[in-house]
Parts: C-alpha cells; sequence; structure tokens
C-alpha cells in the first residue's frame, strides 16, 4: 500500500465571498429599481384612468349645456348673476366665473359617468351677438340671420386630490 501525503489545504481567502456578495448587491438594486418601476406605472396608471373619468363626466356636463344653450333665449337669462346654471353676460372688469373657486352658480349634470365620481357640473354664460360671416353687419341691406346670440359653455368635473377637467364651448344659435 502506498501512502500519500494528504494534498495541502489551501488557505481560504474569501474572494469568492466577496464577488457572491457582490452579485447578490446588483440583483438586490435590480429587484428594488423593478419594484419602484411598477410602483410607478401603477400611480401612472391610476391617475390616467381617474382623469378619463373626469374628462367624460366635464365633456357629458358640457353636451348638456350645448343643449341648454341651444334651446335658449335672451329671456332665459337673469340680467345678472346666475340662476339655475344660465348666466348674465360678464363685464368686462369681473373675473372669469369659472376660474373662481368661491362661485357656486354651477348646475348639476343629469347624468353621471360612474359611481364614486364627482358629479359634474356646468354654467352657460351670455356672450352678446356675433356676426356670422365676416362684415355681414357692413352689407347694405343687412341679412336678418347676420348676427345671432353667442353663448359660453363651460363645465367642469373635479373632487378635492382627484383630476381635475374643464371644458369650454363657445356656441352660436340661429
Amino acid at each position: 500500500m502506498i501512502h500519500r501525503p494528504a494534498p495541502r489545504r489551501r488557505k481560504a481567502r474569501g474572494f469568492a465571498l466577496i464577488v457572491s456578495l457582490i452579485l447578490l448587491a446588483l440583483v438586490m438594486l435590480l429587484g428594488l429599481s423593478g419594484m419602484r418601476s411598477v410602483a410607478l406605472e401603477s400611480r401612472m396608471s391610476a391617475a390616467s384612468h381617474d382623469r378619463n373619468l373626469a374628462f367624460q363626466g366635464a365633456e357629458t356636463a358640457l353636451r348638456e349645456a350645448e343643449a341648454l344653450a341651444a334651446a335658449a333665449t335672451p329671456a332665459t337669462f337673469p340680467s345678472t348673476g346666475c340662476s339655475g346654471g344660465y348666466c348674465a353676460e360678464p363685464a368686462p372688469a369681473d373675473p372669469a366665473r369659472w376660474a373662481d373657486d368661491s362661485f357656486n352658480g354651477w348646475r348639476a349634470a343629469a347624468a353621471s359617468v360612474s359611481d364614486g365620481t364627482p358629479t359634474p357640473e356646468a354654467i352657460v354664460e351670455r356672450s352678446g351677438e356675433g356676426e356670422n360671416w365676416p362684415a355681414c353687419s357692413q352689407e347694405i341691406p343687412r341679412q336678418p340671420n347676420c348676427r345671432t346670440p353667442r353663448y359660453r359653455a363651460t363645465s367642469r368635473s373635479t373632487d378635492d386630490g382627484r383630476a381635475a377637467v374643464l371644458l369650454q364651448s363657445d356656441i352660436a344659435t340661429q
């Protein structure tokens, strides 16, 4: 029987341990980056969904306001202020009603987009009369349908902590 000397053991120097710890740290950073990306995409998706619902609500209210404006007559509008969603022609020095947070003359829309969303609101403002084609007021004789009433329909869908959408439409009636 041949007696062989036992192989010499090398001293562990810890190099493999250091490499594996570095790789573990890199994989952990990659995982954290992926988690942050997923969380950000989730928030962006929720905000986009919330904005879409608010836009749909404001659009619904705007269509209702446009229908009200199309059926309106000058007698429908109050001489000053607002009543039932109809507003008198604003004075040039007055701030825009739709930009004033304390304005409470909004008319709630009859239709709602979905449960959990705020009820959209709208107003119809009288804007005076306007020409239906360029320089029609200067024609002699003036055509009877040269100038017609103008209205501004404004709708909004907003709630604290959620997306806010404001839409406006200028309407000329015959």
